[in-house]
């Protein structure tokens, strides 16, 4: 027996087995329609034909009971359109589906939605999210490379959470959708090597409370009062950091992580800095630790740091004033931030 021979009839045994239970409870069981509140269903199996079918059948079963949560992870699958009028859903997860040519939906109770690794287009993007009146938390994440489509939606004005990650959009869109969201409270941005239109970003918000970056970058200003928690990688690599600058005008943060390049130039004005988790790359070729002294001097009100300074050098690189150098860094560092009280150094 092939291999593939023998996948397909596991999946169709699969298949029987929910159907089975499904049929069972439908004839057997003596509970309320709106029993069924959450209904998750991932698999690598490919769903064609009467497979497609017959999903179609758990699916409208778990819609008909008022279903509330509903996580799909199917490859390649299309939408009935029963689901994009499922006004019971509360919560709805669609990964590596297929959404092209999706028409209009309604999700009037919808407050959750993410979407994973979706075979897309720009319209059908917008037609599902723009259909979601009271949503609070959306999560787009693209496909690396094979996502080449720019993000270009419109949300409503009820979101607090938005998680794009993988994904491509330019400056304008972005900076114009978060200045039209006056309730987001948290904000995670990851943006593919690809989108370069995005390495220039300015944030406004009044009411934004966290935000998360991580990617290329070569220059961001922030202006929030309402800030608390920063966290900025610049990175596209697990071991490849680069240099960015930046301006912060954040004068209510009190949480910091950082990680990026020792030549970043970045300018803070975070009075009420209290922690700070920093991460700076040095090359073979950067020797002075100025910058470093310069960037820290900005951190004068932090009582707690965890700081670590990663160094690439060769073997015969080093000399004896290394630890001299290590040791004036520190010097500088008490010097900077008075306030310190806790200090852990890699």
């Amino acid at each position: 027996m092939s291999i593939i021979n023998k996948k397909t009839r596991n999946r169709d045994k699969f298949l029987k087995c929910v159907s089975k239970c499904l049929r069972y409870r439908k004839l057997y069981k003596k509970v309320a329609e709106t029993s069924i509140t959450w209904f998750k269903f991932h698999t690598t199996y490919s769903f064609k034909d009467s497979a497609s079918s017959r999903l179609n059948g758990w699916l409208n079963f778990v819609i008909q009971r008022n279903v509330e949560e509903l996580d799909l992870s199917v490859d390649s699958y299309r939408l009935p359109q029963f689901i994009l009028n499922a006004t019971s859903l509360t919560v709805l997860k669609l990964s590596a589906l297929n959404l092209e040519d999706l028409p209009l939906s309604k999700f009037p109770s919808l407050k959750v939605l993410s979407i994973s690794r979706v075979i897309r287009d720009a319209q059908s993007l917008q037609n599902i999210i723009s259909s979601c009146p009271v949503i609070e938390n959306l999560q787009v994440s693209g496909r690396l490379w094979m996502d080449p489509v720019d993000l270009d939606f419109a949300v409503s004005t009820t979101l607090k959470y938005l998680s794009l990650s993988s994904v491509n959009f330019s400056r304008q869109w972005l900076e114009g959708l978060i200045s039209g969201l006056p309730l987001l409270e948290r904000l995670t941005l990851e943006s593919s090597k690809y989108c370069y239109d995005a390495k220039d970003i300015s944030i406004h918000s009044h009411s934004l409370k966290s935000l998360y970056y991580y990617g290329r970058l070569n220059n961001i200003s922030i202006h929030s009062h309402s800030l608390k928690v920063l966290s900025i990688t610049v990175m596209d690599e697990p071991t490849k950091s680069f240099s960015f600058e930046g301006t912060f005008i954040t004068p209510n943060l009190v949480c910091l992580r950082l990680v990026c390049d020792a030549k970043s130039v970045i300018s803070f004005e975070a009075p009420n800095l209290l922690e700070a988790d920093l991460t700076l790359h040095k090359d073979k070729y950067t020797h002075s630790n100025d910058g470093i002294v310069h960037f820290l001097s900005n951190l004068n009100t932090v009582k707690k740091m965890v700081l670590c300074i990663s160094e690439q050098v060769k073997i015969e690189d080093v000399h004896d004033h290394d630890e001299l150098r290590k040791s004036e860094l520190l010097d500088s560092l008490f010097w900077c931030a008075p306030s310190l009280e806790t200090l852990t150094k890699f």
